[in-house]
């Protein structure tokens, strides 16, 4: 996006307010300069000189969750969205709290392996003794070799249907590497050769969120690359941010797109992946992931898919599309916010008495164990890849 374009957009903006409506931050803070609104119309106040650049206007900018709540609602069609990251790339040397997050991502997205080896030895000698004393929230802990280290290309000996590519995303690689596993059984099973994208980099999200555009597009590009050179029908993701950046912003940053790529959900419904399994009765509700569900507009899929496995009894939360807090970077500038909003989620899962809280994305399963953790709640938190792995193991 260009000033000209950048602009436009901000001019367009009628201060009606409906943005408001589905903004989590604003909601919570009942502030309107951490509405979506606000925030248009601070960037459009830099923009004509009515206001200057400051700490306290760049904290209101990067207080958006980037959660795209407000991205289909805005009469006259602004997208807010790449409104914000264009101001953030305007902002970004003013915003203190980014600068050191700034530095770590630059140096990180070049040697990702590297820094979560050092990231892992780091939290086996610091961060377990102070987790323990409830000083610090959950993180799990760093994996000894990444998802897309462990090998390439899988196959079963019985006949192969099609062949599947799987971008992993940061958080599956060096976190909870078994999701990973777990798609992999559930595509193994299902008669598919299975290729794990050990070339992938970061998808460049955390980049756009700080401002660091250049970086973001660098990183883009070489995922375009490697999708070029993969002959697969699909390549599957499990985080919705990583699907939402690589089909819809991808061709915003470079011009080009990737069609292959699909979330989960979406792939799982298409094969019917879901039909003819069970499980031991259990009562599971759902969270709807933001980028899933505003970015993708992806919502029945893992709903049909839940209620179509025999022995899940489901039970819908009042607020389902709510937001839980995460937002990513969000949750480590805006701890307490965050919180604030996560304590909704919590008590509207508790409200259900389910056993089990089911969601579609890495990073929501890891703010979802945090808010148990904290609520004192005992509930299983499943990424719905666990429940068809689980259903296929029981109906075997």
């Amino acid at each position: 996006m260009n000033e000209l374009q950048y602009n436009k957009l901000l001019i367009r903006c009628v201060k009606c307010g409906s943005c408001k409506s589905q903004c989590p931050t604003y909601l919570t803070a009942l502030d309107e300069t951490m509405s979506a609104r606000g925030r248009i119309a601070m960037l459009g106040a830099i923009s004509t000189g009515r206001l200057k650049y400051s700490k306290e206007l760049s904290e209101k900018i990067f207080s958006c969750m980037l959660c795209g709540a407000c991205r289909d609602i805005c009469p006259t069609g602004i997208d807010i969205l790449e409104a914000i990251y264009h101001g953030r790339i305007k902002l970004k040397s003013s915003y203190s709290k980014n600068k050191l997050l700034a530095i770590a991502a630059k140096f990180s997205a070049k040697r990702m392996n590297f820094t979560f080896s050092m990231l892992g030895i780091l939290q086996k000698l610091f961060y377990q003794p102070l987790y323990k004393t409830g000083r610090l929230p959950y993180i799990p802990e760093i994996a000894s070799t990444p998802f897309k280290d462990s090998a390439q290309v899988y196959k079963r000996k019985t006949k192969i249907i099609g062949r599947i590519g799987i971008f992993a995303g940061c958080s599956i690689n060096y976190l909870q590497p078994h999701l990973g596993v777990s798609l992999l059984n559930v595509l193994l099973e299902k008669g598919y050769e299975v290729v794990v994208l050990k070339g992938e980099v970061c998808c460049g999200s955390p980049m756009r969120a700080l401002g660091l555009e250049d970086e973001a597009i660098g990183l883009a590009r070489k995922n375009i690359e490697l999708f070029n050179h993969i002959k697969a029908q699909a390549i599957l993701s499990m985080c919705p941010t990583c699907v939402t950046t690589i089909k819809k912003e991808y061709p915003l940053m470079t011009g080009d797109g990737i069609e292959k790529i699909m979330d989960v959900n979406e792939f799982f419904i298409k094969s019917g992946f879901y039909e003819g399994l069970k499980v031991p009765h259990r009562i599971v509700t759902y969270h709807d992931p933001c980028h899933l569900n505003y970015g993708l507009g992806i919502k029945n899929e893992p709903r049909e898919i839940l209620k179509g496995i025999d022995g899940i009894e489901f039970r819908e939360m009042e607020d389902a599309g709510n937001c839980c807090g995460f937002g990513g970077l969000f949750s480590v500038n805006f701890q307490k916010l965050s919180k604030e909003i996560g304590s909704k989620k919590i008590k509207s899962v508790y409200d259900t008495e389910a056993d089990t809280i089911v969601t579609s994305c890495p990073g929501c399963m890891i703010q979802l164990e945090n808010l148990k953790q904290q609520a004192g709640y005992d509930i299983d938190v499943m990424h719905i890849v666990e429940v068809l792995e689980n259903a296929m193991e029981n109906s075997a």
